[in-house]
C-alpha cells in the first residue's frame, strides 16, 4: 500500500482487562466498563492496541489493523463484526467501517473506526 493512515484521528482509552484480550483484537465493554473479548458476530467498540499489567489501550476512533476471517473485505465501506477468534468478519449485522487496505496473504485489514 502506498498510503499510510497510521495515527489518523486516533483516540484511545485505557481500560482494565476482563478476559483474554490481546493486541489487535476487537473488544466490547463488559458490565463494569472493562475491555472484554467479543463473541462471534458481536459489534465491537474498538480494537486493542496494547495490553500491559492488566490494562488495555483501546483504539476507539481512528486507524486500526485487525485479522479477518471468512469473506475477504473489499476496500471501501464494509459492515464488520467480531469473528469470535480475536478478529473481525464481514457481517450484515455489523457496523459499517471504511476499509483502507487488505492483505490477503496475512489475512489482515486496515480500517478507520
Amino acid at each position: 500500500m502506498n498510503s499510510n493512515f497510521t495515527g489518523f484521528n486516533t483516540k484511545e482509552v485505557t481500560l482494565a482487562v476482563s478476559g483474554n484480550v490481546t493486541e489487535g483484537t476487537p473488544v466490547k465493554l463488559s458490565t463494569n466498563g472493562d475491555a472484554a473479548p467479543c463473541t462471534p458476530e458481536e459489534k465491537f467498540c474498538g480494537i486493542c492496541s496494547a495490553v500491559r499489567e492488566g490494562y488495555a489501550s483501546v483504539i476507539m476512533t481512528g486507524y486500526a489493523v485487525a485479522s479477518y476471517s471468512g469473506t475477504t473485505p473489499a476496500v471501501g465501506f464494509n459492515k464488520l463484526a467480531a469473528n469470535g477468534n480475536g478478529g473481525v468478519a464481514v457481517n450484515e449485522n455489523g457496523r459499517e467501517y471504511l476499509v483502507v487496505g487488505v492483505d490477503t496473504a496475512e489475512e489482515t485489514i486496515e480500517f478507520l473506526i
